[in-house]
């Protein structure tokens, strides 16, 4: 596991998966304060598997040294965490049956699936290219120059004829 693969995306994306995840256990609507737990069937499980999956995104650019799966993943999670945020804004616009106010945890878990977004968008846009001149490892640490290869000339093609 290399840590120094990891780059701003990746690290914004965990944290905000953390502040997703931490979110679905604090007060949502009052009164009875609510959790996210309580007052929903499926949005939670779909908040709480973007929270994860931002997380392991975290973990899998660290473990992974092709990038291939990393991308993949930061794309999956791109897609995903738009449809939670559709689910975050449906969940903040109205109240559940029983409920008349709205509580910190619910604007903590829309705040943690937008910061999500915005990870995983980061995170798909920041390719690492080498600029010129400075060579680079795939997770953008700088390499040794290349050698510089020997120029030979092309053999004569009328010479390898005649023989």
């Amino acid at each position: 596991m290399d840590l120094r693969r990891l780059r701003a995306g990746e690290w914004i994306t965990a944290v905000a998966g953390l502040v997703l995840l931490a979110s679905l256990f604090q007060p949502w609507y009052g009164p009875g304060d609510a959790t996210a737990w309580e007052a929903f069937s499926v949005t939670d499980l779909v908040l709480a598997a973007v929270g994860l999956v931002a997380v392991a995104v975290l973990v899998v650019t660290a473990a992974y040294a092709v990038p291939a799966l990393p991308l993949a993943l930061d794309s999956l999670l791109a897609l995903a965490a738009l449809v939670a945020l559709g689910f975050a804004l449906v969940a903040a616009g109205s109240l559940p049956d029983g409920a008349d106010s709205r509580e910190w945890g619910l604007w903590q878990g829309l705040a943690g699936v937008v910061a999500v977004n915005a990870g995983a968008w980061i995170a798909m846009r920041d390719q690492r290219l080498s600029k010129p001149g400075r060579p680079t490892d795939l997770s953008g640490r700088p390499v040794p120059d290349h050698p510089e290869v020997e120029q030979v000339p092309a053999p004569d093609p009328r010479g390898a004829a005649s023989s």
